[in-house]
């Protein structure tokens, strides 16, 4: 795919993220009721995860692009901390089940047995999370895509905003990465791994330090965090201090 069209997709992207923007501020000045902002939102969402879907494509066709896979790599190396905390953190406050309704412990599945599972019931929400949580965890952001676009083609959900907004910062796009963060926040507050997540995109994506401070103070603050990622935030928020 040539410049010119990833530009096309990177305006619409754009675009999708301000309706979503002007849908909230329409709820609350009450221009939109809860029911049609609602329905509104979702539309976007779903075309918004559309986008990013041939986003990465584009990208990943361009003779000389980078694969998401690629930029997180570079991201690691410039934050190599940071990065290695997600995802301690987010072993440490997985609250997902370990197995499925029928007793299947999924730590002894794999993922090409947990595939097989998710295609004969598509609609089995907390399957398709944990499959597509490994696949991001493993870096394999491709494999993990389609299952979050599945699963927001129903409606919103914060666990595949939350981790589509961690892969959109990191394949280059964190101002995108922050609204889907921003966005599962609303549906869960107090999320601590979309918190960090989202400390990290706005300190290291956006130069935001001053909004990612608030939210270092939440992990910090939260009884689920690991020492070592309390110590990271620390020095984060002692560095943007300085």
């Amino acid at each position: 795919m040539t410049g010119p069209e990833v530009r096309l997709l990177e305006e619409r992207r754009d675009r999708i993220v301000g309706d979503l923007r002007a849908i909230d501020g329409q709820i609350a000045v009450e221009e939109l009721d809860e029911a049609t902002g609602a329905e509104l939102r979702r539309r976007s969402e779903v075309a918004l995860a559309d986008t990013l879907a041939a986003l990465e494509k584009a990208r990943a066709e361009r003779p000389r692009g980078r694969s998401p896979q690629r930029i997180a790599i570079g991201l690691a190396a410039f934050t190599v901390a940071a990065t290695a905390a997600v995802i301690g953190l987010a072993g440490a406050v997985n609250s997902s089940p370990t197995t499925t309704g029928g007793g299947i412990d999924l730590a002894n599945v794999t993922n090409e047995e947990l595939e097989e599972v998710v295609a004969a019931n598509p609609d089995v929400v907390p399957m398709r999370l944990a499959l597509a949580r490994r696949y991001v965890e493993a870096g394999e952001f491709s494999a993990a895509l389609p299952h979050y676009l599945y699963i927001l083609e129903s409606g919103p959900e914060p666990e595949a905003l939350m981790y589509l907004g961690w892969m959109t910062h990191l394949s280059g796009d964190p101002a995108t990465g922050e609204s889907l963060l921003e966005r599962s926040l609303e549906l869960q507050p107090g999320n601590v791994l979309a918190q960090w997540f989202l400390a990290n995109v706005r300190y290291f994506g956006l130069g935001d330090t001053a909004g990612a401070i608030p939210l270092l103070e939440a992990v910090i603050a939260s009884h689920n965090t690991p020492a070592d990622i309390v110590a990271e935030a620390e020095r984060m928020i002692a560095e943007a201090e300085s």
